[in-house]
């Protein structure tokens, strides 16, 4: 640049400027390098993957949280099975079953795409969910119960009395 003379000079001190103000910003903000770029893009592709796997195990969890129909079958056989076994007076038809025990009458009949349990004709306790079909039958010595469930699952259980029968039983 010397040879050039006083050009050189003025283009000394503008290069000059120019990389002063160039490396003085370049220290205030850091650029995106390629490297910070592709961790970036690396974290964001483990994160998407991940999600699809993620909603597969709370879906998992949230159908083992639901009760699959056989436990809730079990839990409403047995109940029925023990408040049987001490009844005064039953009466049978194809949409209810009702009985006195200890002066008290209760009531399981369908209600909606349920079956309820009621006493004195009050409250409202949900014993079966999702109930499609069901028929109460009189059979000797108890009651035969035929349920179908939404899903189309099909069960039936004899529930077996030790008190005389009233309506439809016949001996």
């Amino acid at each position: 640049m010397r040879s050039l003379g006083k050009m050189g000079v003025v283009m000394k001190l503008a290069f000059a400027t120019i990389a002063g103000r160039f490396v003085h910003h370049k220290k205030d903000e850091r650029g995106f390098t390629l490297v910070e770029a592709l961790l970036s893009f690396s974290v964001f592709c483990m994160i998407s993957f991940s999600l699809p796997l993620m909603m597969k195990g709370f879906m998992m969890i949230k159908n083992d949280l639901v009760p699959p129909h056989y436990y809730e079958w079990n839990l409403f056989n047995e109940s029925v099975r023990n408040e049987l076994k001490n009844v005064e007076a039953v009466e049978i038809a194809p949409q209810h079953i009702s009985f006195v025990m200890d002066g008290e009458t209760i009531l399981y009949e369908t209600y909606d795409q349920s079956i309820r349990r009621r006493v004195n004709n009050r409250g409202h306790e949900i014993v079966l969910q999702a109930v499609d079909q069901v028929t109460f039958t009189s059979i000797r010595g108890g009651v035969h119960l035929d349920l179908e469930f939404e899903g189309g699952e099909k069960v039936e259980g004899d529930f077996m009395c030790f008190s005389p029968f009233e309506g439809s039983f016949s001996p």
